[in-house]
């Protein structure tokens, strides 16, 4: 398994720099006839005038000028008649030269996603990124060679037979920060039981659950020896959530929580890794400063300076003004920017955007409680939702049953969709096709029959064949479609998509709403409205890990998926209790040919995490792949001055 995660991390290197080259040296990007009266804001009002009304995604675009920001809308035109329009070309932006940075000389400022807490108590909530920025450390990183499982903190580990316990040797001579002595094996087990919710109730750290659903107490024999008791299966704890590519926690002294007490240690980060907090202040910046030794590398850039820059429009331009050396950045911005000479990084993470197909409730039994699910939503009979509880409605077309009506429906939509011309139109192909919900195409367990084309005829005659024929009108029936605000890229997604359904004769509307207002409704799994949402399950991952959580009844009282389905219960069950990482990729492998078959997380585009260098600032950056980590190993940074 080993080799097969390696040449997995290989494979997506090989498309990032694919991907990187065709920013830099790709041609103009399609555009489409827009058949609509629109007015362009630039400097003055231009009126285009067409002939005939499609549907328009409009997009909020920022852009600076001297040093005035200024808002002005841009049309994104995208192609949904019948036939598509010939690719006109377009204006390219002139090419500006690379800027001579503004930092000092061993000083590199970061622009990141946001600056976090700075908190250094996990029950307080200390961040993930403390760990990505190299502030703390974990048992395992992934390796030079791209096999995501190498020691760091862990000297060596062993498992018991049964799985039940794991004894891990952590490695002599870590120093804490600041002169607070040597890392010892009790330091990590008071860290992992501060984080865990089952053993201390008031932790708010982000994987308080995750270790609460598989960790008991962890223990200290002596210095060098943690004891880790599992309590349930968790194939991922090397993989995922004892690791710097994962969703970990940080490792912090207990002798400074022993001395200084928890209200201290929420103002103060104390960590071992090769940068220590200068300052730290939440949303706002940060500043760390490289240890001058380090158990394992010093860094060669003395200090980083975080700097929290929510607007796109602003992160740009401090980068390309030289007031910035690297941002994070969304992947539509890269080809204008590559092609102006900057740099590009990725850790390999990335997300798919399917459209959940809402309301599917499968499950009879909430499986923790063991108590009898009551559904909402089968009251009405709903084109995309397919009822098993009740599969002969009397409403389907002679010899089919309701889930089979139902299922027909969602492939129709499946098939409505131009995955390239998504991809083309939005991203300037810069992104990546997404199927299979929850399965990535860039994986070396991916099978290309799981591929879904673009067939609007075939996509009709499914429609015809479900009983839901055109009226007078055109039109076969309504589907609301939820565009969360929150994340910009689903509500242009959600747009872009609705003008290809539309095409069928099913007449979308997009609910664009925060989603804060929705989540009720996902908790309670009551909602019947598909959206363009990413889930946890989304995320790219090797197939052997366990995914799909949230699309079952495991997270009732919590957030979950827009469905209930039996059949991923089962495959998550089947994973999370799997020694053998063969065999956890055979069960998933199954799972991507059901979610193929019902089409109930219908792929439309998966977009990678990048971000954007100054190659003035930094000559290269070799990050550590990580896939749920935008960023790792700042100590590997190489300065360019």
């Amino acid at each position: 398994m080993r080799s097969r995660i390696k040449a997995l991390y290989l494979l997506y290197a090989m498309a990032a720099l694919v991907a990187v080259t065709a920013w830099a040296c790709g041609g103009d990007p399609e555009t489409v006839i827009v058949k609509e009266t629109v007015v362009v804001e630039v400097e003055k009002e231009v009126q285009v005038e067409v002939e005939k009304e499609v549907q328009v995604t409009v997009e909020v675009e920022k852009v600076v000028e001297v040093e005035k920001v200024v808002e002005v809308e841009k049309v994104v035109e995208v192609m949904v008649d019948k036939e598509e329009a010939a690719p006109t070309a377009t204006p390219q932006p002139v090419s500006q030269e690379l800027p001579e940075p503004e930092s000092a000389v061993g000083t590199l400022v970061m622009i990141p996603e946001g600056v976090a807490p700075g908190v250094g108590i996990n029950r307080s909530q200390a961040p993930e990124s403390l760990m990505y920025w190299g502030v703390s450390e974990q048992l395992f990183r992934p390796n030079d060679d791209g096999t995501l499982v190498g020691p760091w903190l862990a000297e060596s580990w062993e498992i018991a037979p049964d799985g039940s316990q794991a004894t891990v040797k952590i490695r002599s001579g870590v120093q804490f920060h600041d002169g607070w002595g040597e890392l010892t094996a009790h330091d990590f087990a008071w860290s992992l039981n501060d984080t865990n919710g089952a053993i201390t109730p008031e932790s708010i750290h982000g994987q308080a659950g995750d270790f609460a659903a598989f960790m008991d107490e962890a223990e200290a024999t002596d210095d060098r020896t943690l004891i880790l008791n599992f309590n349930a299966p968790e194939p991922r704890w090397t993989t995922l959530l004892f690791n710097q590519a994962g969703d970990a926690f940080g490792v912090f002294s207990k002798k400074v929580y022993d001395d200084m007490g928890a209200d201290w240690m929420r103002e103060n980060i104390i960590g071992t890794g090769p940068y220590t907090v200068q300052e730290w202040r939440q949303s706002d910046s940060a500043t760390l400063i490289a240890q001058e030794t380090h158990w394992d590398k010093v860094a060669e850039v003395g200090t980083l300076r975080l700097i929290d820059v929510p607007e796109t429009v602003a992160r740009i331009s401090a980068l390309r003004s030289g007031g910035a050396d690297w941002a994070v950045l969304p992947v539509r911005e890269m080809k204008d920017l590559t092609r102006d000479g900057f740099g590009v990084l990725t850790t390999g993470r990335q997300s798919g955007v399917p459209l959940n197909m809402a309301g599917n409730y499968w499950e009879s039994t909430a499986v923790k409680t063991g108590e009898t699910i009551t559904h909402v939503t089968f009251v009405h009979d709903i084109p995309w939702i397919g009822n098993p509880h009740k599969p002969d409605d009397n409403n389907n077309p002679a010899g089919m049953d309701d889930m089979e009506q139902a299922r027909l429906v969602r492939w129709a939509i499946a098939l409505s969709i131009n995955r390239p011309l998504v991809n083309e139109s939005l991203y300037g192909g810069n992104a990546s096709e997404y199927h299979v919900g929850m399965f990535h195409v860039n994986n070396v367990d991916w099978d290309d029959k799981w591929r879904v084309p673009y067939d609007p005829a075939l996509a009709n005659d499914y429609l015809d064949q479900a009983g839901y024929a055109k009226d007078d009108n055109g039109v076969r029936f309504a589907m609301p479609i939820y565009a969360f605000t929150s994340v910009r890229d689903w509500a242009e997604i959600a747009d872009t998509a609705a003008g290809f359904i539309n095409q069928l004769g099913i007449e979308t509307n997009i609910v664009k709403v925060a989603y804060s207002i929705v989540r009720p409704s996902l908790v309670a799994r009551s909602t019947t409205t598909p959206a363009t949402q990413w889930c946890r399950s989304d995320l790219w991952k090797p197939y052997d890990w366990v995914t799909g959580e949230e699309e079952t009844s495991l997270t009732r009282g919590g957030f979950g998926c827009h469905m209930e389905i039996p059949f991923i219960l089962e495959t998550v069950q089947k994973v999370a209790a799997e020694p053998d990482p063969i065999k956890r990729t055979e069960y998933n492998v199954a799972m991507a040919q059901y979610l193929y078959d019902q089409a109930l997380k219908i792929g439309i585009i998966a977009l990678p995490f990048v971000s954007a260098y100054n190659p003035n600032s930094i000559a290269e950056w070799p990050m550590r792949p990580g896939p749920q980590a935008p960023h790792t190993s700042p100590e590997l940074i190489v300065p360019a001055r």
